[in-house]
């Protein structure tokens, strides 16, 4: 969690990775008001490196109670951060809101782009990862990450 303060913090794209990709190549038939994406992620620091990765699992389903996995992405997406020591303190990352959002945002475009050329001559080619808004996401995270600790 963060706590706002005025640290000047930079950052810079590191590497992105896809870590697996898995589509059904079977389905075919579905029913497109039914087809959904269920969005997670979690953030990881290496004050070694000066790096904090975001990991997306991002999974394309038919149902609610995904009845039918289409397809499945993860991804991690790096990013040098500088004076790392400002953020972390010891396993817990506190990342500045206005940071958070970014690299999430960051992450998520480069995730949902990844999927898209992945899915290319299959029928989520036409039912792409919808736009979400990052911030929306970040204080969701944060809000489960407080309730975490509270009942750690």
């Amino acid at each position: 969690m963060s706590k706002e303060k005025n640290t000047q913090i930079t950052f810079g794209l590191h590497s992105f990775k896809i870590l697996e990709f898995e589509m059904d190549n079977r389905i075919t038939d579905y029913v497109e008001e039914n087809l959904g994406y269920t969005i997670q992620f979690r953030q990881e620091a290496n004050k070694k490196e000066s790096t904090v990765s975001l990991l997306m699992k991002v999974t394309a389903q038919e149902g609610e109670n995904a009845d039918k996995i289409i397809g499945r992405i993860e991804t991690r997406t790096t990013f040098h951060i500088s004076e790392i020591e400002k953020i972390t303190n010891g396993e817990i990352i506190n990342i500045p809101n206005n940071l958070g959002v970014t690299l999430l945002s960051i992450s998520l475009s480069t995730t949902r782009g990844a999927f898209a050329a992945k899915t290319e001559g299959h029928f989520l080619e036409n039912h792409l990862i919808p736009l979400v808004n990052p911030q929306w996401m970040y204080e969701d995270f944060l809000k489960s990450m407080q309730e975490n600790q509270k009942t750690a």
